[in-house]
């Protein structure tokens, strides 16, 4: 009896101690812990909680931008964790910062691949070892190489464009957010490996597709569960072994062992004539004696898996808008024509001149982000004044119309457009792919190259696009959503052309904007144009060093 007593007295103890330790912290974080200004919910002033969820769930972006609505630019987010929204926020947080540390990544933060044998990809590479990988792969991304995979990209584009008329010829709608992942997953298999996946072939996704779509899904739960039990740690290895699905390992290791196994194939080809980024890598001196084989296979299966799913969920969100929008595809369509009168015109140094293209590109990117989640970083030692508000040391912080990006009219002019982050900040050496500025002869710096003039005269196919508006997109579709369930479909037909016309006719039926146009091809240049635009825009997001 006397010993049951103890039993329960004991019990009742460590329940009161625990209890009594966790109203200690509260109070902690909510009168006397250093970010007790900041403004924010309560509840995410005491616990991680209410932030998982948002990012578990794929809604942070939305969840973040209300609290920002009612609580101003600087939240409170979890009781370690600052959101900023202003422009100021972003270079300080992830740019260069002149006398002092700069801010590196969170512990939480979980690349596509980990690490190997003790060697990082360059997303997960930091101080010196990620300036000594970003220089080495940086000629992969310079407008030199970029022209290089030319006769690479004509492939797989060519190839979709025989789809698009076989269905064109069946009269029936596609899902074309499907199509997008197949060519994007092809041809960025053929730029890392020199091998593409399949997935034009068999019309379908491959297990490698699906693992690396799956991949991305399940390291927010990792994300989440490291927010909640910390990194490292006992109560992190068991809430994984609970909550993360037992196939989570499964997807990274099937990307990770077949893009090792693809990467070593390719080396071992040598200086063959493919154009694509191992043979860029071997070209470059720089490149091949500063990276290790092990450092080059990870950065391959980093760049195969940054410039798939995210290259697949932006132009499904393009085509949603476009869909919705008629008017700005007619000004589209007649921006193109203007520009390209015939095949023989459409190529780079003319395409770059299309700022209108550029435009509905961005507006999408903003509207519909590939990315949704938060890029956390930790502020140095010595802490950091971001936005006028003093952040200590340690803390977590991060930034979460086309007419806008053309700077038209008085409605814009106070638009903040360096606010707009769809693939994060700081300089990153796969925009350079498509949006590093390609200066004209007179040399006006601020003329940029865009992406779809490298390949548009490979789309010589007689299709008219007739874009329906049957969806499962919405406006606040979460991050999960996006990836797994969307659709968006697109009408084909096919068309004969007076390419001496200069018409336009555009009618709206029912659910769909039908769009016929006398100038052969536009339709299906628009189409090939941002697919092109967003695969060399994508191919290799990489975030370049925060040290020169």
């Amino acid at each position: 009896m006397i010993s049951q007593l103890s039993t329960a007295s004991v019990a009742t103890t460590a329940a009161l101690l625990v209890i009594v330790a966790i109203l200690l912290q509260i109070i902690q974080r909510v009168f006397f812990h250093p970010l007790r200004s900041a403004p924010g919910p309560w509840a995410n002033r005491i616990s991680e909680i209410p932030a998982t969820i948002a990012l578990v769930t794929g809604n942070q972006h939305t969840y973040y931008r209300s609290l920002h609505e009612k609580y101003g630019p600087v939240v409170r987010v979890s009781p370690e964790e600052l959101s900023f929204v202003s422009v100021e926020a972003r270079e300080e947080i992830y740019g260069l910062r002149k006398g002092g540390l700069n801010m590196e990544k969170s512990a939480i933060f979980l690349g596509a691949v980990g690490s190997v044998e003790g060697q990082t990809g360059v997303s997960l590479a930091l101080n010196a070892e990620h300036t000594r990988q970003r220089r080495a792969l940086g000629y992969l991304f310079t407008n030199t190489a970029l022209l290089q995979h030319e006769s690479l990209l004509r492939l797989h584009v060519n190839k979709l464009v025989t789809v698009l008329k076989q269905k064109a010829a069946e009269k029936q709608p596609i899902d074309v957010s499907s199509w997008y992942t197949y060519i994007s997953f092809d041809v960025m298999g053929d730029l890392c490996f020199a091998e593409p996946f399949g997935c034009l072939d068999q019309a379908s996704a491959t297990e490698w597709s699906t693992s690396v779509i799956n991949v991305f899904i399940a390291a927010t739960w990792t994300q989440g569960i490291r927010r909640l039990c910390g990194v490292g740690t006992l109560l992190e290895s068991l809430a994984t072994k609970l909550f993360v699905p037992a196939k989570a390992a499964q997807w990274r290791n099937t990307h990770l062992n077949n893009s090792r196994e693809k990467t070593a194939k390719r080396l071992a080809d040598g200086n063959r004539d493919h154009t694509d980024f191992i043979y860029q890598i071997l070209k470059h001196n720089e490149a091949k004696n500063s990276l290790s084989d092990t450092e080059i296979k990870l950065n391959m299966a980093l760049f195969n898996s940054a410039g798939t799913d995210t290259t697949a969920t932006t132009l499904t969100g393009w085509t949603y808008y476009i869909c919705t929008h008629p008017q700005v595809y007619a000004r589209l369509v007649c921006e193109i024509r203007s520009v390209l009168r015939d095949a023989e015109d459409i190529k780079w140094e003319k395409v770059r001149n299309l700022p209108y293209l550029e435009a509905t590109i961005h507006e999408s990117l903003r509207l519909f982000p590939p990315s949704g989640a938060s890029q956390q970083r930790i502020v140095p030692r010595g802490g950091a004044t971001i936005d006028g508000f003093y952040v200590p040391a340690g803390t977590t912080v991060a930034v979460s119309l086309p007419e806008r990006w053309l700077g038209e009219g008085e409605k814009y002019a106070n638009d903040r457009l360096g606010a707009s982050l769809p693939f994060g900040t700081g300089p990153r050496l796969g925009l350079s792919l498509a949006a590093k500025p390609l200066r004209s002869n007179n040399g006006n710096a601020d003329q940029h190259g865009t992406g779809p003039g490298l390949i548009l005269y490979y789309c010589q196919q007689n299709l008219s696009l007739v874009f329906s508006t049957s969806t499962n997109l919405k406006e606040e579709c979460d991050d999960n959503e996006a990836r797994e369930e969307a659709t968006q479909y697109v009408r084909l037909s096919p068309r004969e052309y007076d390419i001496s016309g200069l018409a336009l006719y555009i009618a709206a039926k029912g659910d769909c904007i039908e769009i016929n146009s006398r100038n052969r091809n536009i339709e299906l240049t628009i189409f090939v144009s941002l697919l092109t635009w967003l695969l060399t825009y994508l191919s290799g997001p990489l975030e370049k060093t925060k040290s020169s």
